[in-house]
């Protein structure tokens, strides 16, 4: 069974505390037709894009240079719930870039991992946080990311079920 590798795409993310306190973002996207930067600068209290700037230095249309300037849409945007739809609806669509939008969501995912536990006071990806004994760690990150893997899909512990409801 023989097999031949035809691509590949690298999504590439570094997270820096910058002297400012803000945290920077530096997300890249390469496969054979694109190269995209994606550039987030983030307020890790609030949580809020305060500055978003793309550059696509590859692309396969002459079009496609001009959708960078719709980074810009992510500002103002708080990493919580419904953010993903947010930057779908923003960045991506008929008047926006597929890849662009793919680039933006894995930077977000990947900077929410990261404020994990700031607003408790343990800082940007903090090692004391990821120290902490399981059910800790779950205590601080339940609100976070209730609803988003099977340990926080709504129980009191980790991998616990959410309550019965009643019918």
């Amino acid at each position: 069974m023989g097999r031949r590798l035809v691509s590949r795409r690298d999504i590439a993310i570094d997270v820096f505390e910058a002297d400012s306190g803000r945290v920077e973002v530096v997300s890249r996207l390469l496969d054979p037709y694109h190269l995209i930067r994606l550039d987030l600068e983030v307020d890790p209290h609030t949580r809020t894009i305060v500055r978003s700037e793309a550059e696509l230095a590859n692309y396969p249309h002459t079009l496609c240079p001009a959708v960078a300037q719709r980074a810009n849409a992510l500002e103002g945007l708080v990493i919580g719930k419904g953010v993903l739809r947010e930057i779908a609806r923003r960045v991506g669509g008929g008047t926006g870039c597929v890849h662009l939008r793919e680039l933006a969501v894995e930077a977000v995912n990947f900077t929410a991992t990261c404020l994990i536990g700031v607003q408790d006071g343990y800082g940007l990806m903090s090692q004391r946080f990821n120290r902490l004994d399981e059910a800790s760690r779950y205590t601080v990150a339940r609100e976070q990311l209730a609803g988003t893997c099977t340990v926080y899909r709504g129980g009191e512990r980790p991998g616990e079920p959410p309550p019965r409801e009643d019918p």
